[in-house]
């Protein structure tokens, strides 16, 4: 009996840690996988800088909610909420209801998720957050794109991108408006426009040129959107380009295993290896690391089809549009009753060929709409971005107008500056002629009364002595005189020089 005891205690503990264990992995503290790292979380919360903090904090809250099981995002959602209360964190509402919508969204409760963003959209338009607004609405936009709705995807697609103008920060990183781009361009691949689709995935990579870190985080993304535009288009050749981009060592995603093994199937189906596809898919489904949607059903059951295996293709589609999921858009449900219109007619059942048919034919009416309402929007955005060109144009003709203006303004005064300088210097000259002519009128009024009248008195003395009988006598009489003369000679010359070397 005391040994059942203790035996029963023992069961009663280990049970108890156990027990204890499980909530430790709810709370998402595992020993061997931390899915908030605290310390960075701490990190981002504590940053000075507004914008980054923002922008560094959605990153970090959408890989932990991608990381996290489903069984982890309520404990999640708590954590996220105490460290925001902690370190009062400016406009923690608006991060609160994002958390939960992502968190709804990984869920597929898309209801739940549009609820939040939007509640949290509202905020942050209220409080004018041009940057919380943007944000909002861009995820919106993918959430409703997941969900269906196409047309209030594009619809807020097109106000996220009126808002990614106003942005004006001290960052020259275009990782937004790429990304923005690139949620824009999966919507058109779903509505069936490809070439629409790969333009977006085109302007999304020419904004990343100069951006290397946003370049390394996103190409994966662009190059397997591309890849999927091409397999739609049935573009072998683009799609071993992009394949091979896809598998080069600059990119990073936690994606990109599954975005790589889905195109390398996707060649296959191109190649029309039917059966080597049909491998490939099955493995992948069983595989950890791949993360398996309803495509592989849908492209196994095309394989089948093609294969000629009827019966497998068939219970496959059947599944596919029993389940509630998020692919099973019109454009989706259209291909497979198509699909199973084709397969009921080959085995010879006509009236259920032509019942599927006009299922088919239903849902090709139904997304027509659809798309007729997106190319709208779409239409509208177009008018966006050439409103938004014309006022980029006209900011650049009223910068070069004034540009213009001052050029015309520094030419004219240049001009003035130097008629006043000519007309300085040509009245300097006049004025120096002017000078010229007295100095010269002067120097000749010298030269004739003073410097000839010193001169002819000596010669006139040196004559007398010439001619005299007794030049003794007459030189002693003269001598005074004819000094007086040479000095006062010599004084009229040293006068004419110093006026010639007057200014």
């Amino acid at each position: 009996m005391l040994k059942r005891l203790i035996i029963a205690l023992i069961l009663i503990v280990f049970s108890g840690q156990f027990v204890h264990a499980n909530a430790w992995q709810v709370v998402g503290v595992q020993p061997k996988k931390q899915i908030i790292n605290k310390d960075t979380l701490k990190e981002i919360l504590t940053l000075q800088d507004t914008f980054l903090r923002q922008k560094r904090l959605i990153t970090f809250t959408k890989n932990c909610v991608q990381g996290a099981d489903s069984s982890q995002l309520v404990a999640l959602q708590d954590t996220f909420d105490s460290y925001f209360l902690k370190y009062n964190l400016p406009n923690r509402e608006i991060f609160s209801l994002f958390v939960k919508g992502v968190s709804y969204n990984k869920l597929r409760d898309y209801k739940s998720a549009e609820t939040y963003l939007t509640r949290a959209l509202q905020i942050a338009q209220k409080n004018s957050r041009n940057y919380l607004s943007f944000l909002m609405l861009s995820h919106l936009g993918f959430i409703l794109t997941d969900k269906g709705d196409y047309i209030g995807a594009i619809y807020n697609y097109r106000l996220a991108t009126i808002e990614v103008k106003k942005l004006k920060d001290n960052f020259k990183d275009n990782r937004r408006e790429a990304s923005l781009n690139i949620n824009i361009s999966d919507l058109f691949y779903k509505s069936g426009f490809y070439s629409q689709s790969l333009n977006y995935l085109d302007r999304a990579w020419k904004l990343l040129l100069n951006d290397s870190t946003s370049k390394r985080l996103l190409s994966s993304v662009i190059f397997y959107n591309k890849s999927e535009n091409f397999f739609r288009m049935n573009k072998l050749d683009s799609l071993k380009e992009y394949y091979k981009r896809l598998n080069g060592s600059e990119n990073e995603n936690y994606k990109l295993f599954t975005y790589r093994k889905r195109v390398g199937y996707y060649i296959t189906l191109l190649q029309h290896n039917y059966d080597l596809a049909i491998t490939q898919i099955k493995d992948l489904q069983k595989s950890k690391d791949y993360v398996v949607s309803s495509l592989e059903n849908q492209h196994l059951a095309d394989a089948y089809y093609m294969s000629g295996q009827l019966d497998s293709a068939k219970h496959i589609i059947e599944k596919l549009l029993i389940a509630d999921t998020e692919n099973n858009h019109p454009e989706i449900k259209y291909h497979l009753y198509e699909t199973l219109a084709w397969i009921a007619g080959k085995k010879g059942d006509y009236k259920t060929s032509s019942y599927n048919f006009m299922l088919a034919l239903k849902q090709s009416q139904e997304n027509n709409i659809r798309l007729t309402q997106v190319g709208n929007i779409s239409s509208q955005i177009k008018i966006d971005e050439t409103e938004s060109l014309y006022q980029q144009k006209a900011e650049v003709y009223k910068r070069e107008r004034l540009w213009l203006l001052f050029i015309v303004l520094i030419a004219a005064l240049s001009i003035i500056a130097i008629g006043l300088f000519y007309r300085n210097v040509k009245q300097k000259r006049h004025y120096e002629r002017l000078l010229f002519e007295a100095k010269k009128e002067e120097l000749a009024f010298i030269n004739s009364h003073e410097i000839r009248k010193h001169l002819t008195n000596i010669l006139g003395m040196i004559d007398i002595l010439k001619n005299s009988e007794n030049r003794v006598e007459e030189y002693d009489q003269i001598e005074s005189f004819l000094y007086q003369s040479a000095s006062l000679l010599d004084e009229s010359i040293k006068n004419i020089s110093e006026k010639l070397n007057e200014d």
